[in-house]
């Protein structure tokens, strides 16, 4: 496992997106208090430490690399690490006092060894006010970490990622339109809507291989093109 470090950004080389932004995240009308709780994580110094769970593909992983990336922190050393992909062997905190933002993504991967060094981890960054945002496919109340560990993670504020309701389809598909500044028709927008799984990172996905193939083929975006590329990717 190597370290990589990009200004005062130091990863653990798996699933950081250097280009992730808040301002390219859908948020549902089940998740605003999500948004506001990440909004003071990075604004207010005196905010609490955020707790992050929900089902994959919801986009937690997102999340955390649009926290290391938002420009306030710009100045601050960050660290991401992610559990899934950590070597049992690998001394990762022995450092941590020197950061001021500590990510951890997918804590439910952890195993017992590495729950005493995020122990450690977390006490320190509690003694030392350093901000820790942590994600976790497991609610809190599934969690099955050691004990201590999980006292530490309860006491911080802990939200859960929400899908999409079936009446914002249109309204997350409008999202990526205009984000991808494709142009689509209101029309186009409707009838993508009839087809597409009922779920943000799945409509993500699409509108990013719709961009590509518009862009291999030098194609205009209308709907005769699109609705036939997705006949197509539907009977493959």
């Amino acid at each position: 496992m190597n370290k990589i470090t990009s200004s005062n950004q130091y990863f653990f080389n798996f699933k950081r997106d250097l280009n992730a932004s808040l301002d390219n995240f859908y948020f549902s009308k089940k998740n605003k208090i999500l948004k506001n709780e990440l909004d003071l994580f990075i604004n207010d110094s005196n905010a609490h430490n955020l707790f992050i769970s929900g089902d994959k593909g919801l986009g937690k992983t997102f999340l955390l690399n649009c926290a290391l990336n938002h420009k306030k922190f710009s100045e601050q050393k960050c660290l991401y690490i992610d559990i899934e992909n950590l070597s049992n062997n690998v001394k990762v905190f022995n450092e941590i006092d020197s950061f001021s933002v500590i990510c951890i993504d997918n804590i439910h991967c952890s195993n017992k060894d590495i729950e005493v060094e995020l122990f450690n981890l977390v006490n320190k960054a509690f003694t030392n006010k350093i901000k820790l945002l942590i994600s976790s496919q497991l609610h809190i109340t599934q969690l099955n970490l050691f004990p201590d560990l999980l006292s530490r993670i309860k006491q911080m504020s802990c939200f859960s990622i929400e899908q999409i309701s079936d009446d914002e389809v249109d309204d997350v598909i409008d999202f990526m339109n205009t984000k991808l500044k494709l142009f689509f028709s209101k029309e186009l927008i409707e009838d993508i809507s009839k087809i597409v799984r009922r779920d943000i990172s799945s409509i993500k996905d699409l509108f990013v291989e719709i961009e590509q193939f518009l862009y291999s083929e030098k194609k205009r975006p209308s709907k005769r093109i699109i609705m036939s590329y997705l006949k197509k990717r539907i009977n493959q």
